[in-house]
């Protein structure tokens, strides 16, 4: 399997503070939890380490129209990924997610969701995470997506889990044609899903940690007992780093 990272060094906490390669640990979760042969491609700036990088253009930094600069520049990483030699079908991945235990390809496939989606606009006010931005292009993405949806006598889920999501090429290439993603910004790991993701299991407790901040005295166990772990910068202290040295080594 083609395992794929998204990378802009500048926004990475090792960037910032040389003191965790988060992007490094995530690649090692990979290669050895993915139970089949893997190949990891880095897209964006070469992170140095042993994988096969792929040049994209210059990480956008502004977009005045729709303020939503981290969507086009995605649109150009996708578009090297959809020219490049990576297999039709690939995982993607960021660096603050992590593999923590055994992973067949039966599951790196499956499609997730938080909870079950009745009415999009009072989630977006009372049950989800993020700021202004993402719950704009969000809101925009769930306006067009249940519709469909309910067209299709289909559920309408959250799906985004954050987690590593399997794509296969063609079917991203046809939602950035179809839906003039390079032009308006929408969430293409939740129109994947909606369009292409087949079956949707919810995130049972357990499964996934979300470790945002860190805590003193912070019992590290119950986190690192999950199938799949993100991290948020703060919690990128001494007593996580030996931790992580511990399972993924030094």
């Amino acid at each position: 399997m083609d395992f794929v990272w998204i990378y802009a060094k500048r926004f990475s906490s090792f960037y910032k503070s040389g003191q965790f390669n988060e992007l490094d640990y995530s690649i090692r979760s990979v290669r050895k939890n993915y139970q089949g042969d893997t190949r990891c491609f880095v897209v964006g700036d070469d992170p140095g380490l042993d994988v096969i990088h792929l040049k994209a253009p210059p990480v956008v930094m502004k977009d005045e129209v729709y303020h939503q600069p981290q969507h086009f520049d995605l649109m150009n990483k996708f578009e090297v990924i959809l020219n490049s030699d990576i297999k039709e079908e690939f995982v993607l991945m960021y660096d603050d997610i992590f593999m923590l235990k055994p992973t067949p390809y039966e599951e790196i496939t499956k499609t997730y969701g938080r909870c079950e989606l009745d009415n999009v606009e009072e989630y977006i006010r009372t049950g989800r995470d993020g700021g202004t931005p993402y719950k704009k292009v969000w809101l925009m993405t769930y306006n067009y997506i249940q519709p469909y949806r309910n067209i299709k006598g289909l559920k309408t889920y959250d799906w985004e889990t954050h987690l590593p999501r399997f794509m296969e090429k063609k079917h991203l290439k046809w939602l950035i044609d179809r839906l003039n993603l390079k032009h308006l910004p929408m969430i293409p790991t939740s129109l994947y899903s909606a369009h292409f993701g087949g079956e949707t299991f919810l995130i049972e407790p357990g499964f996934q940690s979300d470790i945002w901040t860190h805590r003193p005295g912070m019992d590290f166990d119950p986190e690192f007992a999950c199938h799949y772990m993100n991290i948020g910068d703060h919690v990128i202290v001494p007593e996580f780093i030996e931790r992580m040295r511990d399972v993924f080594g030094k």
